[in-house]
């Protein structure tokens, strides 16, 4: 997908990257040398709130709070300064909704996350008369991890975003178009197309937002963020956050940058261990369909490209729960590979080997179990936070851009 070529100098005269990943357990905050090596590593918790069974939601202004922390942790545990980066990108829990009043700044609600899954009777009714449709133009189905049902949840029970919308004066994003409003020296209301994919409201063929999927969903256009390429110009960090002026180059949903590096192309596959265990094959320019996987977009040599995802979900939480407990864990470990070994058996290309990311793989025990259960090579990536790797690769292809 990416070509990486790493610069062989020393640490200290090598071009140094700041990565924000802000998921939905955690935010962290990477300093990275050009040749991939961590300098400072920071992070802080987040916290999830259950109001109601199936409802999962956190607090938007805590995810900005946590970034900040985390920004300016790892650049004083990397003893450097803005002026010292050359760019900062941002990669994100994909999904998850926010609405806000942009003059004011502050959320309507919490954030539903990807998760929740309070829209789901009305989104399985609502596929019986658009399921095709929508599938075709988004590569995905009318369910309750998508934004586009949370979104249309909020306006109808908010009176505070239904009045706002009125006025014009409401904006929705995921928590990447919300931390760059925030983050962004121009307050910057933007999305990138991995992000935009998950909607439900952007036609992957088209690469736009679509007018009959936002009738579909009853959402006014004028909420939306613009969507740029992945890599690219997205504004400044704000002077108050990091003392100085660090150029935005790259903006990606996690899968998606971890699929970058994974150096994703057609046929090639990868696997994040992470709150949820996500799969994912490479399409190359191909749009495809396949029963059992959504069809989404990630960045290509050339441009956008398109791969399939699925997810286990569920395993995060119970790993976090027996750390301490080895049977236990073991026992969970099991279970996981289990179900993602039936899905790589579902895959439609052949498969070789798997790249494996995400924190669950620091578990020694787990890639020798995948690869005894699913008679795949299991191969791990050269750093565990492989969702922030591909936002430094991005950053790379952001400064070989040609300067407007």
């Amino acid at each position: 997908m990416f070509l990486k070529i790493f610069s062989r100098g020393s640490k200290s005269k090598q071009k140094k990257f700041l990565v924000l990943d802000v998921g939905t357990t955690g935010v962290k905050g990477i300093v990275f040398a050009d040749d991939g090596t961590v300098l400072a590593k920071s992070y802080r918790f987040l916290k999830k709130n259950h109001p109601k069974k199936g409802w999962v939601e956190q607090d938007p202004m805590e995810m900005v709070s946590a970034s900040i922390f985390v920004l300016r942790n790892a650049l004083d545990l990397a003893k450097l300064t803005a002026t010292d980066i050359t760019a900062c990108g941002i990669t994100n829990q994909r999904e998850t909704t926010i609405l806000w009043d942009k003059n004011t700044g502050l959320p309507v609600c919490p954030a539903i996350v990807w998760e929740d899954n309070r829209t789901k009777d009305w989104c399985d009714d609502l596929a019986q008369k658009h399921g095709p449709l929508v599938r075709e133009k988004t590569g995905l189905l009318i369910e309750p991890y998508f934004s586009a049902s949370k979104i249309r949840w909020i306006l109808k029970n908010s009176a505070q975003a239904e009045k706002l919308k009125r006025e014009g004066n409401l904006l929705f994003g995921t928590v990447d178009s919300w931390i760059l409003w925030n983050l962004s020296d121009e307050a910057v209301h933007a999305t990138d197309y991995t992000n935009a994919s998950r909607t439900l409201l952007y036609d992957i063929k088209e690469k736009k937002w679509n007018s009959e999927l936002l009738e579909i969903f009853s959402i006014p256009s004028n909420i939306l963020p613009q969507v740029l390429d992945s890599a690219g110009r997205f504004g400044s960090l704000r002077r108050d956050i990091v003392s100085g002026e660090i150029p935005i180059g790259a903006i990606i949903g996690d899968q998606e940058a971890s699929a970058v590096a994974a150096a994703l192309e057609r046929g090639v596959t990868k696997v994040t261990y992470g709150t949820g265990a996500f799969i994912a094959q490479g399409l190359g320019q191909n749009f495809e369909l396949h029963d059992g996987f959504y069809t989404t977009l990630v960045p290509g040599l050339y441009g956008p490209e398109y791969m399939l995802e699925a997810k286990v979900s569920g395993y995060g939480d119970q790993v976090g729960k027996y750390l301490k407990d080895p049977v236990k864990l073991k026992e969970v470990l099991e279970s996981l590979t289990k179900e993602v070994g039936q899905v790589l058996e579902r895959l439609p290309l052949p498969v070789s080997k798997v790249m494996a990311d995400g924190g669950i793989t620091q578990a020694e025990f787990l890639l020798a179990e995948q690869e005894r259960v699913s008679g795949i090579k299991m191969v791990k990536q050269k750093i565990y936070d492989g969702t922030s790797l591909g936002v430094l690769y991005l950053l790379q292809d952001f400064l070989k851009q040609p300067k407007v």
